[in-house]
């Protein structure tokens, strides 16, 4: 599909076959995907896609 282009489906749902995530590993930080993860965050608990977000964008 996109592979050619860098973009992987790193996630798919088991049960439906769905694509939830994708990713350009090449790009220093590119993740779309279909959840909610802000569902699954507290400011104590905060999701592992917001922090990996955010600790990219503050490093070089």
């Amino acid at each position: 599909m996109y592979s050619k282009a860098g973009m992987i489906a790193t996630g798919i749902n088991p049960e439906t076959e769905l694509v939830e995530i994708v990713e350009i590993p090449k790009h220093k930080w590119f993740v779309g995907v279909q959840f909610h993860p802000e569902y699954k965050s507290t400011v104590i608990n905060t999701h592992p896609i917001f922090v990996s977000f955010v600790k990219a964008t503050i490093t070089k």
